[in-house]
Parts: C-alpha cells; sequence; structure tokens
C-alpha cells in the first residue's frame, strides 16, 4: 500500500491531496497569497482533515511536493520563486522537519504536470514528449528515453519560456532578449485582448464594453467564431512559441507535444493555429508525424504528477 500526501504549491493557493493506492482520500486547499509558513500551514490543515477523517497522519510512503519556480530537485531548493517570496528556500529540509518523514521528492511545477501527462494522459506509451504550460509565463518539461528530464549542468530545465532568441519586441523581465514569455503567455494574450479591445469597433470592441478587463474565458465564444481580431492576437502570441518548438522538433525529434495552461482550453482550434505557425518553421519530414494535443489533466495535473513521479521512485 502507498499514502502519499501531494501538494502543488502555485502562486495563489497549495492544492493538496491525500492518495492511497491511487484513490483520493481527501483534498484540501491552503492560501498562498500570504506566503508566510506555508508549508507550516499545509501541515496543520493536514493534521486536522486526518482527524476529522480519522486517518492516521503519520504513516506516509512519502511527500511529493510540486513548486512554481526554480526548483533544485536533487537539492530540495527552491532557487527562485518570485511571487512566493522564496529565495533559496529550503524546501525539502523544511518539510522533512515538520512531517517527520525523510521520504520527499519536490520537482518544479511545469516537471510534475509533464509526468502526470505523460502517465496518465499518454498512458507512458510514448518513449519523448515535451510539454509546454501557457500561464503567467511559459514553463514546460520533457520525457526523454521514458525518463523525466532533470538536467546534468544545473540541474533547473523547465524553463522554456526563456533564452532563444524567438523575438525581438519586448525584453523578457528576466533581463533576457528574445524570450517567449512575453509573447507567448496568457498575460500578454490578455493584456492584447483589452488593448485591442479597447479601440476595436467589431465585436471584441463591443465585448470590451461590457467588461473592459478581458480574460481568455470571456473571449471562447469569439475564438470559435474565429473572430480577425481575436485570432490575429493568438496568431501573433504563438508565432515565438512555434519557433520554440521547432528547435526542439528537429534537435530531438520528440514523439508528442502537449499544450497546457488556461489557453489549452481553447482545444484543436488553438492546435490548429499553432500548427500553422509550425509549418512556417518546421520542415514536413518533421511536422507530418508530430502528436501536438492538449493536456488531459486538470488544474492538478501538478499533484497528480508528482504522485506519480513519487510511485515510480519510491523505495521502501
Amino acid at each position: 500500500m502507498i499514502k502519499a500526501l501531494c501538494i502543488d504549491i502555485g502562486a495563489t493557493s497549495a492544492k493538496c491531496a491525500l492518495f492511497e493506492d491511487n484513490k483520493t482520500l481527501f483534498r484540501f486547499f491552503v492560501d498562498t497569497t500570504n506566503n508566510k509558513d506555508i508549508v507550516k500551514r499545509i501541515h496543520e490543515k493536514f493534521n486536522k482533515k486526518c482527524e476529522e477523517s480519522n486517518i492516521k497522519a503519520d504513516d506516509l510512503s512519502f511527500i511529493g511536493i510540486a513548486c512554481a519556480g526554480l526548483v533544485d530537485s536533487t537539492n530540495g531548493i527552491v532557487v527562485l520563486a518570485s511571487n512566493l517570496g522564496w529565495k533559496d528556500y529550503p524546501l525539502l529540509e523544511t518539510t522533512k522537519k515538520l512531517f517527520k518523514s525523510n521520504k520527499v521528492f519536490i520537482l518544479n511545477d511545469a516537471k510534475a504536470a509533464t509526468y502526470g501527462e505523460w502517465k496518465l494522459g499518454l498512458k507512458g506509451k510514448k518513449s519523448s514528449m515535451a510539454l509546454y504550460c501557457i500561464g503567467t509565463g511559459i514553463g514546460g518539461g520533457a520525457i526523454f528515453d521514458n525518463k523525466l528530464v532533470m538536467g546534468d549542468s544545473s540541474g533547473l530545465p523547465s524553463e522554456p519560456g526563456h533564452g532563444g532568441g524567438y523575438q525581438n519586441t519586448i525584453k523578457c523581465a528576466c533581463g533576457l532578449e528574445g524570450c517567449i514569455d512575453p509573447i507567448s503567455s496568457a498575460t500578454w494574450i490578455e493584456k492584447q485582448l483589452n488593448l485591442v479591445g479597447s479601440k476595436s469597433t467589431g465585436k471584441l470592441g463591443e465585448l470590451y464594453k461590457l467588461n473592459n478587463n478581458l480574460h481568455i474565458i470571456d473571449i471562447v465564444d469569439l475564438f470559435k467564431e474565429k473572430d480577425k481580431e481575436v485570432i490575429s492576437i493568438f496568431e501573433e502570441a504563438v508565432e515565438p512559441l512555434a519557433k520554440s518548438m521547432s528547435t526542439l522538433i528537429h534537435f530531438l525529434d520528440f514523439e508528442t507535444f502537449v499544450i497546457a495552461g488556461g489557453p489549452s482550453n481553447l482545444g484543436q482550434p488553438l492546435l490548429d493555429i499553432i500548427k500553422n505557425q509550425l509549418k512556417r518553421f518546421t520542415l514536413p519530414n518533421f511536422l507530418n508525424k508530430l502528436d501536438l494535443r492538449t493536456a488531459s489533466l486538470t488544474n492538478w495535473s501538478g499533484t497528480y504528477g508528482v504522485y506519480e513521479y513519487g510511485k515510480d521512485n519510491y523505495k521502501d
């Protein structure tokens, strides 16, 4: 029997679930907008939930944590998670001390989502896969030769949004030039929807007048109707993303690419826009065999992913 507490720590909340042999015993949330004593508050709420559910809290096989930011999984340190106010934060040590557990797995949240999609979405049937998560920025991860890529130099690979020189319009907040983060992110898409909407005389403009703080969820119908202004924004947004993907396709010949994050809920029409951009930058022999799909897991992908990773790497 494997019993594990798995946690996905994000900028606004920590999604926590207690699993036992693939069954979810309970779930709970902890607010992380208040970044004080996050792990301590998770520990306290976990104990309370166990007490309410009449479940022993001290017989965990392991604890799995997916965390936003730059994460050194080997040493269990969050190198930088700006939204959490963490820099060189000893997450592994803190968790072990509070939970009195020596079996703790820590992954970057995008890596965890990647592993979850590979194990549960693809059923582990593809030997290679790359995931791009479109959110506040662009996160990601990769499976190669049936293994999660952890990196051999920095140990930090999960940042496809940075580097590469794929656009020269906006300098990234990280200080580098050419990152895809500033343009391919959901953040930029929503900024453009509002900017274009504020000047539009079309349907996007009408929508903006009703709600001058547009989000992607607000334009779903216009997207499905292939509104020219909306589609143009998405085409511009995914161009740097497609360039980044093209480099990986030609260099490493991944079998599958998964698009995750909020915009992935737009489904096949979004994939069609990405694929049209890929046609400009990818040789047909590579592109024709590419399996491009949206993520199958919910917002709990990080929690599920770190559970699957923990199970596969757990030794009693």
